[in-house]
């Protein structure tokens, strides 16, 4: 990791160049770099690699055209922009902020000024040094399952725990999540894919409906009318990755059918919550799953975990039967509370507002305790039931 933070200056005037690169070292430890801008160079960052901590760029003639191939450059491309320019210029501040300039100076610029912008810097830093946002992915191993039950009362959890949380519902075209917080998204997931490559941590909130709790909730609006299989994968990992950077926790719940853009999610996932009921259809399409997870896309074993929802203990497909179905993932469960389920999505409040010292809230308490527990040794594998999709002596 680098200590000091570089600096790149770039512009067109020679001697402006050079006071503004003795007055950034004057101000600490800051390794400074400056290019001029010849003939027909516009973009700033032109074959800048890796690029700098900040680029700050001193405007001339050409304003319009470096600030629009700023612009065009994907957000995860851009660094930090402090734009310098004469004062007045509607049009320029305005394309500026476009660009995703932090600040606008106007000169001549004193040691306050690029003080206060180098140490907001070095914060930034700082900040996204020390946030690593854990993904969790919760799925449905058959409709119907319950995935975004446990999805949307895990997201609030989290909030209640103090960290910033975002709750994504990944089904564009039957996603429910808004009725589980009484929200209705304006701007939502559809949009946010859309502007992805342009979009960075302050352009996220506009796209986001915030819960009481702290919950931000990324959802596709009523009116829009796109199939997930229309995104790109590079749009759905541009906003993952701008979800992690402004976030705690993001948790997503997946619609069940696999693609390039749900393949991405899973990837990136740090813990995968697949999400089944007590029956052989269920169980069936369980260990389908678990073979895309595991042999298709790579993932450990460790980063997938079993939810078996409204578990009844008396149940032909018990816990063994399940266990031995799915060999080398933890198994948790859920209690069967239909009526307390079902009141929660009616009145739109999570579990833990509506029914807190519930059997079904308590262990979804206990299910986000889990998550902050170390993986689990898979062990020695247990032996496989012999299933042509159906279970022998548990009629």
């Amino acid at each position: 990791m680098r200590k000091r933070l570089e600096i790149l200056l770039a512009g067109r005037a020679r001697e402006e160049l050079k006071a503004l690169e003795s007055l950034l070292c004057s101000q600490g430890d800051i390794q400074v770099s400056s290019r001029l801008m010849v003939n027909g160079n516009v973009d700033p960052l032109e074959g800048v690699s890796p690029l700098p901590d900040a680029l700050i760029l001193l405007v001339g003639d050409l304003w319009e055209a470096e600030l629009t191939a700023l612009c065009e450059r994907p957000a995860n491309e851009r660094p930090p922009l402090l734009v310098v320019g004469p004062k007045g210029d509607v049009e320029l501040i305005r394309l500026a902020m476009r660009a995703g300039a932090r600040d606008f100076f106007t000169p001549p610029i004193d040691d306050g000024e690029i003080l206060q912008f180098l140490r907001e810097l070095a914060r930034d830093r700082r900040q996204d040094a020390a946030r690593v946002a854990r993904t969790t992915a919760v799925i449905n191993a058959k409709g119907g399952s319950g995935a975004s039950l446990v999805a949307a009362n895990l997201a609030h959890r989290l909030a209640r725990k103090g960290r910033r949380t975002v709750l994504v519902d990944m089904d564009v075209q039957f996603g429910s999540l808004p009725l589980y917080f009484n929200l209705v998204p304006d701007h939502g997931l559809v949009r946010a894919l859309e502007s992805a490559d342009s979009l960075d941590v302050l352009a996220l909130e506009a796209y986001l409906r915030r819960h009481d709790s702290g919950v931000g909730l990324l959802a596709s609006s009523p009116g829009d009318h796109l199939s997930l299989g229309e995104v790109p994968e590079g749009r759905v990992e541009q906003l993952l990755q701008v979800l992690a950077q402004a976030n705690d926790e993001v948790v997503v719940d997946l619609p069940r059918w696999i693609n390039g853009a749900i393949a991405c999610v899973l990837e990136r996932a740090d813990q995968v919550l697949v999400v089944l009921q007590q029956g052989v259809a269920h169980l069936h399409d369980a260990q389908r799953l678990r073979d895309i997870l595991i042999h298709e896309l790579g993932l450990l074993p460790s980063r997938v975990s079993v939810v078996v929802n409204r578990y009844d203990k008396r149940s032909d497909i018990d816990l063994e039967a399940i266990g031995d179905a799915l060999p080398g993932l933890v198994l948790r469960t859920l209690p069967n509370d239909f009526k307390q389920a079902c009141h929660s999505i009616n009145v739109g409040s999570p579990l833990g507002e509506i029914a807190p010292k519930s059997p079904l809230t308590r262990q979804l308490k206990a299910l986000v305790e889990a998550l902050d527990e170390p993986p689990p040794s898979a062990g020695p594998p247990r032996k496989r039931s012999l299933l042509g999709w159906a279970l022998p002596g548990r009629h």
